[in-house]
C-alpha cells in the first residue's frame, strides 16, 4: 500500500487554462521540478494524452515510468502501468470553478520498491504533491 497525500489550492486562471496545463505533458520539464523528459505514447481522439512516459530525477537515481490517463469532464486521473523502482503512482486532479479562478484538489498515492521507512516515503509523496501544485499554479497563471 502506498503513501496517500492530498491538498488543494485556488489558481487565478480559467478551468480551461488549468486543464490545458495539466494535459500538456510535453511542457512538464519546463515547470515541474525533477521532471527531465516526457513523451506522449498514445493520445485520445480529442488530442488529450492517454499514455505517457516520464523520466524524473528522484534524487537517489533517475526513474522512468509510464502512466495511463482517464478523464471525467475537467477531472484528470492516472495510474502507473510500468515503472523502475515505482510500484504505485495513482493520482487525480479535480477542478471546479472557484470565484473567478479554478479550485484544484490534487490526490496522490505513491509507493516505491525500495526499503525505506514509511515516514520517508510519505515525505517524498508530500514533496511531489507540493511541487506539483505550486508548479501548476505558476504555469497556469502565467498562461492566462
Amino acid at each position: 500500500m502506498g503513501q496517500r497525500v492530498e491538498d488543494q489550492t485556488t489558481i487565478d486562471a480559467s478551468m480551461d487554462t488549468v486543464w490545458n496545463t495539466i494535459t500538456d505533458i510535453e511542457s512538464y520539464p519546463e515547470w515541474t521540478d525533477g521532471v527531465l523528459e516526457t513523451e506522449v505514447l498514445e493520445s485520445n481522439d480529442d488530442g488529450s494524452p492517454h499514455q505517457a512516459r516520464f523520466r524524473v530525477d528522484a534524487k537517489v537515481s533517475e526513474v522512468t515510468y509510464t502512466i495511463e490517463y482517464a478523464y471525467d469532464d475537467y477531472d484528470v486521473s492516472w495510474h502507473l502501468t510500468e515503472g523502475d523502482t515505482i510500484s504505485q503512482l495513482d493520482g487525480r486532479y479535480e477542478l471546479w470553478e472557484e470565484g473567478e479562478g479554478t479550485g484544484v484538489r490534487y490526490s496522490l498515492e505513491v509507493d516505491v520498491d525500495l526499503p525505506l521507512p514509511s515516514f520517508l516515503k510519505k515525505r517524498a509523496a508530500r514533496t511531489i504533491l507540493e511541487q506539483g501544485l505550486s508548479g501548476l499554479r505558476s504555469r497556469a497563471e502565467s498562461q492566462s
